[in-house]
């Protein structure tokens, strides 16, 4: 099993300015708003702006059963960048980054998903994600998943 391929990442242009972009997928409770498999998250500490180091739970399901990841804000530079790590059970799993880039008329989001398993923790997550997640092939997924999210962020931004 190869482990930690090169990023997985999609993009959209939206009709809105970076800043408002940021400001919605910033917003982490937010994103199962938008997309299939993220159904909320809870920002640990108290309410306020995110900033590096905040960590929050996010809460998913891709089928039948639902599971909680521990993730850590890493970069929450407004209007640019905002990325976090996802862990589960002490395990880093992964990292999720969105940049954003003014372009004429509104701004492109470019949404990334880097594997941060280890070889021995990429196995046995491997073996016993499908049981967990119900997904078999998890960067296949994060590909669907990402595209969908990001249509329906796009839809949300530009409809209001």
């Amino acid at each position: 099993m190869r482990r930690n391929p090169a990023p997985l990442g999609e993009r959209v242009t939206v009709r809105v300015p970076p800043d408002i972009a940021y400001a919605a997928v910033a917003d982490v409770t937010r994103m199962g708003q938008w997309s299939p498999e993220v159904r909320g998250a809870r920002v640990l500490g108290g309410p306020g702006p995110v900033r590096v180091g905040t960590r929050f739970v996010g809460l998913n399901r891709a089928s039948w059963l639902p599971w909680a990841t521990l993730c850590t804000v890493v970069s929450a530079r407004p209007g640019s960048c905002f990325a976090f790590k996802v862990g589960f059970l002490g395990v880093a799993l992964s990292q999720w980054t969105y940049h954003f880039r003014e372009v004429p008329g509104g701004c492109e989001i470019t949404e990334e998903w880097l594997d941060l398993r280890s070889p021995v923790a990429g196995r046995l997550l491997t073996a016993v994600s499908p049981a967990i997640t119900g997904v078999l092939r998890r960067r296949e997924r994060n590909r669907e998943t990402m595209r969908a999210t990001l249509a329906a962020l796009r839809t949300a931004l530009e409809d209001g």
